[in-house]
């Protein structure tokens, strides 16, 4: 019951703390153009990264609140989470600062650098990559939190490094119409829940949070900006580690690649409009135009 009243806080602070945002960001100039062609605020998922990783991080002080008891290790596993939402969103506000959009994809930043030219995209990807390797490191290292003795496997760690870099772009691919890459965070966390891993209470600040920010998405009002997308799927990708067994997550990274590489070829928002049940589920709460 706590741990539901913290993500409940969690919602209602940013909900009513995104109007005053979306005012700053238009008056500090961080805006950007969306798929109608208006001019929208850009980079909404600070706010939310930022008030749900200030209440995730409550539930690392495993004496003072009562919920830690209930969630015993998975507790201790709060600092991963703060770090990977922190990190793979300060990636992403990168990007959106000072990204430009000429290059997409992961082929076409990986032309661009066997070009000569840097771009913010390939350096988010690559130091994705290397935070994800980092976070699945520790998570597996025996010597952290007081786990169990275990072996650190190498290949485990890779594939769970690489799991959680594709799960935070993968969703970042999504973002292209308002609510959509949030309906696809949320579809990541159902099944997650489905999983029945105590980690998925982990999450609940920052889905609190994030749920506070969606309706202003919905409306149009806001764009997450990779700020947003890449913590959110970053969460997302963690999660999956400890819900998953090695073979199921190298068969969602295996899957993550091909969404990738799918999206080199075709447009998913054609496919989604294409698509009678998924064009439905795409326009759910969505502002009409």
């Amino acid at each position: 019951m706590q741990i539901l009243l913290l993500s409940t806080l969690s919602g209602l602070i940013t909900y009513l703390a995104v109007p005053a945002f979306l005012e700053l960001m238009s008056t500090g100039g961080a805006i950007r153009v969306n798929y109608r062609q208006e001019d929208v605020p850009v980079g909404g998922g600070f706010l939310f990264i930022l008030i749900g990783s200030l209440l995730g991080a409550l539930l690392g002080l495993a004496k003072p609140f009562p919920w830690t008891s209930m969630l015993g290790r998975a507790a201790q596993s709060s600092v991963l989470f703060l770090a990977a939402a922190l990190g793979y969103g300060l990636l992403g506000l990168f990007d959106d600062l000072v990204g430009n959009r000429q290059q997409r994809g992961l082929l076409g930043h990986g032309r661009a650098f066997f070009n000569g030219q840097l771009t913010t995209g390939g350096i988010k990807a690559a130091a994705g990559a290397g935070l994800g390797f980092v976070l699945a490191a520790y998570r597996l290292s025996p010597e952290v939190f007081g786990r169990a003795p275990t072996v650190f496997s190498l290949p485990a760690a890779a594939v769970d490094g690489l799991l959680i870099a594709a799960s935070a772009n993968t969703l970042n691919l999504f973002d292209l119409r308002p609510g959509r890459a949030g309906k696809v965070f949320l579809l990541g966390y159902g099944l997650i829940l489905l999983a029945g891993n105590p980690v998925s209470l982990v999450l609940l600040p920052w889905i609190g949070s994030f749920l506070g920010y969606l309706p202003f998405d919905l409306r149009g009002e806001v764009m997450m900006g990779d700020v947003g997308s890449n913590a959110l799927g970053a969460l997302i990708g963690l999660a999956s580690c400890y819900a998953l067994a090695l073979p199921a997550r190298l068969m969602l990274l295996v899957f993550l690649i091909l969404i990738h590489l799918l999206a080199e070829r075709i447009s998913f928002s054609q496919v989604i409009e294409n698509h009678m049940i998924l064009h439905r589920l795409d326009l759910w709460g969505r502002r009409k135009p």
